[in-house]
């Protein structure tokens, strides 16, 4: 039996770096397996439950929804009983679960409180994996929150200033400034390798623009970039 997976491998590595981070940055323990893997389960579900609201092939998704719905609940069980809290963040994800759902019924799936929304979900899903472990509430569960969020948002930008939104100006001249106002500011702070995450999208958002490049080097081009901006996010903050 074939999976029913998504083609959007740029969601995947959203949904995955912020809670990787989140372990990292935390202690991590032998239930972190389960929760990862309820977690991509969940992620897995997230496709055929928001197609269902698209209207077609709703049995199709109907079932997948089941399959993975159950997936996810054989290996969050062990997670709950290591930490049953993490229910908590699940409902903060409720409210832009919502708006994911409003955006697909409108058919405007691209709008970008949309895209903002998903990356909201996978900020607290990078949280929970922090706080899983030993129950704390930091300064550093706010950089889980807040540094993989500010990254993806200046991708997204990106994104739309290459493809979905090339012919429209203010997506460029955006994600320009607001990549530049990251890059400032860490350095005005004194923090070099924030500074250093940071300024490969910078460049990338200033320079790549001009090129014309297709779907699948914009692709690979992203996964170099966020792989070094990992590297420099974690030498930063571990």
């Amino acid at each position: 039996m074939k999976l029913l997976i998504s083609n959007q491998h740029g969601a995947v590595v959203m949904a995955l770096l912020p809670f990787l981070y989140g372990i990292f940055l935390s202690e991590p323990v032998w239930a972190h397996i389960f929760l990862f893997l309820a977690w991509a389960c969940l992620y897995l579900m997230s496709y055929p439950f928001l197609s269902l609201f698209k209207g077609r092939n709703r049995e199709e998704y109907r079932k997948w929804t089941i399959i993975y719905a159950m997936a996810t609940s054989i290996f969050v069980f062990p997670a709950l009983f290591y930490n049953w809290q993490i229910l908590y963040f699940i409902g903060a994800m409720l409210p832009f679960l919502w708006i994911n759902i409003y955006y697909i019924k409108q058919k405007n799936e691209r709008h970008l409180l949309n895209d903002l929304a998903g990356i909201a979900i996978f900020s607290l899903a990078g949280m929970d994996a922090y706080y899983f472990s030993d129950r704390t509430f930091d300064e550093k569960i706010g950089w889980v929150g807040l540094y993989p969020s500010l990254f993806f948002i200046g991708t997204t930008l990106y994104i739309k200033s290459m493809m979905r939104e090339r012919k429209n100006p203010i997506y460029l001249r955006t994600s320009i400034i607001f990549h530049s106002f990251l890059v400032t500011y860490f350095a005005v702070m004194g923090q070099f390798y924030l500074m250093s995450a940071f300024s490969v999208g910078w460049i990338r958002a200033v320079y790549l623009p001009r090129k014309k490049l297709s779907v699948k080097q914009v692709g690979l081009t992203e996964l170099v970039i966020t792989t070094i901006f990992f590297i420099f996010l974690l030498l930063g903050t571990l």
